[in-house]
């Protein structure tokens, strides 16, 4: 099948399936309890299968149940990507069912992006997918990224719209990106402002699904797959009464969100986030793993990950002088932006012996005159600095300031102790790593870490010192490999029936290693987009 091209137009009809084949119902693995990381594939083993860990692990089947219901789409997962989906699927005429494995819709994030399509031309859009493929390290799939590209705006602007109906107004933010000389146009919906954040759109957002019709089963986890010959066509959800059997002629979706609550997982998948805390710990990857039993394959390892860790205030991305947590300079930095600080930080967890996350942190040392370099050096590199994070402000206030390198030296270290950070900083080592640095930018010449002579900037005090570092895994942004429709995909690469993948439960959308975040909001918009287009499509079957 061709990927999804829906925007603006009425592709698919609702409409019936064929019979499915007369071979018996089989249920498929879920996750085992968690336990220690070994070696594996990215399928479910069968059970008692040795040197596989233990979330591959495959139970035995579910057979018996306290209850059977039936619809036409089955929606796991209440998050963006599920919500997104359960709306999409009713507007094409569906029946539609959405179990939660916790008491309430859940969201995370604060912003969405969409492409602009009214502004955006067709090689501006072509060069948009490139960017983020180029951001990415060339490994994304570029026909799953072409369906955010192609839905984002419609998807948002549902999005915002319903919110909106409820009360929670979205201050939208626009601006534009150029790549290979193609300017391509995005548009944000943004809920900074709102207490709870992006969540409380969700909430309304639920409510209104389910006074339209759609049933939601909260507290009621997926833990294994159903299938009739090779098509998965339930889900086995596990209620207060027992395993319930949710029927589904069309399709399931799967929109579980991703396993960063679970070690083991991290472990197997992205042993390089080992040490960082885990921000999301319900989000415990057993839908996942469902998915597996059912013959699905998760991404191959290293998946991308999302790590932050920096309030806005501070969230400073201006390469002026970076010290570690023993006041020494430790990168070239150009590269600057949070998404990617955790690379130079693996170091100073191993020193801790990965107990304390903390060890990540660090100061940025920038003088009073720092505006007056903005614009210059947003010209020689406009994706790796912002001073103002496009729609939020740095506060200086929230700096730390010193008249002299001395005095700024005793408030960095009286403030990484109150924190507390765990750090060896002495005044001595932080006033003579900014001489230091001082005598490189003399030279014009950075002989300790060759960053570019453009950003070779003098400290003089008085001068600030800003709280930066990146210490808590927010999220992992790849799932469950699937094809341009969302359609999973098993070992030989072949869409398996009946089984979708959407948000963070698919991938490669971002195809390995670090989060890009140098299109705000991404990650929430490819949610709800991926969402939104799988919903309508998975309806019209």
């Amino acid at each position: 099948m061709s990927k999804m091209e829906v925007t603006r137009r009425d592709l698919l009809k609702f409409g019936g399936l064929t019979a499915v084949g007369a071979l018996g119902a089989t249920a498929l693995a879920s996750c085992a309890p968690a336990a220690s990381a070994g070696s594996g594939s990215g399928t479910a083993a069968a059970s008692g299968s040795e040197g596989y860990p233990a979330f591959l692990q495959q139970p035995e089947p579910i057979t018996e149940f306290a209850d059977t219901r039936e619809f036409d789409v089955v929606v796991v997962g209440a998050g963006e990507s599920g919500l997104s989906a359960v709306h999409a699927a009713l507007e094409a005429g569906a029946s539609v069912a959405c179990v939660q494995n916790i008491n309430t819709v859940q969201t995370a994030g604060n912003m969405a992006a969409a492409l602009d399509l009214d502004k955006t031309d067709e090689a501006g859009i072509k060069a948009c997918i490139s960017f983020i493929n180029y951001k990415s390290d060339w490994r994304s799939n570029r026909d799953v990224v072409e369906v955010w590209a192609r839905n984002s705006q419609e998807a948002l602007a549902w999005w915002e719209e319903e919110a909106a109906k409820g009360g929670i107004e979205s201050q939208p933010y626009d601006y534009s990106l150029t790549y290979n000389g193609y300017d391509f146009y995005l548009h944000a919906n943004t809920y900074f402002h709102i207490e709870g954040a992006h969540q409380a759109a969700a909430l309304v957002i639920g409510d209104a699904l389910a006074s339209r019709g759609a049933e939601f089963f909260f507290n009621t986890p997926c833990v294994q797959l159903y299938k009739e010959g090779d098509r998965v066509t339930g889900v086995i959800g596990e209620g207060d009464e027992g395993h319930i059997l949710f029927k589904a002629s069309k399709g399931i979706i799967m929109a579980t969100g991703d396993y960063v609550g679970n070690r083991e997982m991290l472990d197997f998948y992205a042993p390089d986030t080992k040490g960082l805390h885990q921000a999301i710990l319900f989000r415990d990857g057993s839908g996942l793993c469902a998915a597996m039993g059912a013959g699905a394959q998760m991404c191959a390892p290293s998946h991308t990950k999302m790590v932050h860790g920096e309030g806005a205030p501070v969230r400073f991305e201006m390469p002026f002088l970076f010290l570690d947590r023993h006041g020494e300079r430790f990168m070239d930095e150009g590269c600057c932006r949070m998404g990617y600080l955790n690379e130079f930080s693996k170091q100073y967890l191993a020193e801790t012996g990965f107990e304390d996350s903390t060890a990540t942190k660090f100061f940025s040392i920038v003088p009073s005159n720092w505006q007056d370099y903005y614009e210059q050096w947003d010209a020689l590199a406009p994706y790796d600095i912002s001073t103002n994070n496009a729609y939020r402000k740095v506060d200086p206030e929230k700096w730390i300031h010193g008249d002299t390198f001395e005095e700024l030296a005793q408030a960095m270290i009286d403030y990484a102790n109150e924190q507390p950070w765990d750090h060896d900083y002495t005044v001595e080592s932080i006033v003579a790593s900014i001489e230091r640095y001082n005598e490189l930018v003399a030279k014009g010449a950075d002989e300790d870490f060759g960053k570019r002579p453009e950003y070779l900037t003098p400290i003089e005090a008085p001068c600030y010192a800003v709280p930066r570092g990146a210490n808590n895994i927010d999220a992992m942004l790849d799932g469950l490999e699937v094809d341009g429709n969302y359609q999973c995909l098993d070992a030989d690469r072949k869409p398996i029936e009946g089984l979708f993948a959407v948000g963070n439960a698919s991938g490669r959308f971002f195809g390995g290693g670090n989060y890009p975040m140098d299109i705000e909001g991404l990650s929430v918009g490819r949610a709800i987009t991926t969402g939104f287009a799988t919903g309508r499509y998975v309806a019209g079957l």
